[in-house]
């Protein structure tokens, strides 16, 4: 095998490996994020999620949200912006970020 073939190979890795990933969870995340902003009205959010939420039960239903729909952590990123763009606080968008298996902390 020569370098050229390597490289070749080895960029049509990385290639496949976008494709799928992209498909795989990026999509799904960004339509679930749309999908929370156009269905779940804003005042529900707000009452689970919102600033004048008591933080022990707005955490915890974000923790736990997050925990079932995070399958890697670029699918978090849209969910929790989601979230906030939908009136949920800061704190509990974070949440969702921090809580999820796939975060890196």
């Amino acid at each position: 095998m020569t370098i050229l073939e390597i490289l070749k190979a080895g960029l049509f890795a990385v290639e496949e490996y976008v494709a799928l990933h992209v498909l795989t969870c990026l999509l799904p995340a960004f339509l679930l994020a749309g999908a929370m902003v156009t269905f779940v009205s804003k005042e529900a959010i707000m009452h689970y999620l919102g600033a004048t939420t008591k933080k022990l039960r707005a955490f915890a239903l974000a923790a736990g949200g997050s925990f079932f729909v995070a399958a890697c952590s670029c699918t978090v990123i849209p969910v929790s912006s989601g979230l906030y763009y939908g009136g949920a606080a800061i704190g509990a968008a974070v949440e969702a970020l921090l809580a999820s298996h796939s975060s890196p902390t």
